[in-house]
């Protein structure tokens, strides 16, 4: 059985993409939440590993440590830093690291994503009539939840989405010889603010203050509740997505078919065991763009 390695950020992006599988147990490694799954012949081992890169690059230290994996896939939220919509895929071609005091642009290291698996992904998507767009990754060490900024950095690396782990996950990959992909969904846009600065949850000391803020501002938060069902639609099918390119690549036609086959048509799908998916909602197919950089 093919051992996949996800890796999120927080309890919503795995909450989401579990609620796809068939859950089979969960333990704590480095401390950390991490979900035992299948999905056909896949056993798929779901890690939240916590905003930013320290936690994320200690939670990839010690699940390569503790597991051997044939495919590791950075999945979850993203900033999209070329024209889409919310809950769209962003396929990553290969990922930077990113500071913006910090000159080239990539001078923080960069890890390719394994091109066969990525693409055969792209494929998959498009099968499963997925909207998906194919670029570059930028990771970076803050929340970016200002318009302006984005802009800047998509004028310094041309990238195609932003988040705060897939480096860590890449690399992490790269030194054990393990494919790698990029595989998450539109959670805000390039033209827009964030409703407010989410950098103040990244430390004990600001979550008060961000709390208060939330308390102060209810209203600046029902927008982000409004995009959940686009957002997690496309985060449930995410790591499938990439499963299905890595089964196609290893001859497991049968299997990738008949997964494409119940998410397009809308078929449910296992939760633990017992509970059905709703309808899975799918967006209308796009053209995937030419593989660059």
């Amino acid at each position: 059985m093919k051992q996949v390695g996800v890796f999120t950020a927080t309890k919503w992006e795995l909450n989401a993409v579990r609620r796809a599988l068939l859950v089979e147990a969960e333990r704590r490694i480095a401390g950390s939440r991490c979900i035992l799954a299948r999905s056909g012949d896949c056993r798929l081992w779901l890690f939240q590993m916590g905003m930013g890169v320290e936690n994320s690059s200690a939670v990839c230290r010690a699940a390569f440590a503790s597991q051997e994996f044939d495919l590791a896939v950075s999945s979850g939220f993203a900033c999209a830093l070329t024209p889409s919509q919310i809950g769209d895929l962003l396929i990553g071609t290969r990922v930077v690291s990113h500071d913006r005091r910090v000159r080239p642009p990539d001078a923080g290291g960069s890890v390719t994503c394994t091109t066969s698996v990525m693409q055969a992904a792209c494929e998959a998507a498009a099968r499963a009539e997925v909207p998906a767009r194919l670029g570059l990754f930028v990771t970076v060490p803050h929340v970016v939840w200002r318009a302006q900024e984005k802009h800047e950095i998509q004028a310094a690396c041309g990238a195609v989405g932003l988040d705060m782990e897939s480096f860590q996950v890449g690399k992490a990959a790269q030194e054990r010889h393990v494919p790698f992909v990029v595989v998450r969904a539109v959670s805000d846009l390039l033209e827009e603010d964030l409703p407010m600065d989410f950098n103040q949850f990244l430390t004990p000391a600001g979550w008060l203050p961000g709390a208060a803020a939330c308390l102060r501002h209810p209203s600046s938060l029902v927008g982000a509740l409004e995009r959940k069902a686009d957002i997690n639609g496309t985060l449930r099918k995410s790591p499938l997505i990439a499963i299905s390119g890595h089964r196609r690549l290893a001859g497991n036609r049968s299997n990738e078919r008949s997964y494409l086959a119940n998410y397009s048509s809308g078929k449910p799908a296992l939760d633990r065991g017992e509970k059905r998916l709703s309808s899975q909602r799918c967006w209308p197919t796009r053209q995937v763009p030419p593989l660059k950089e």
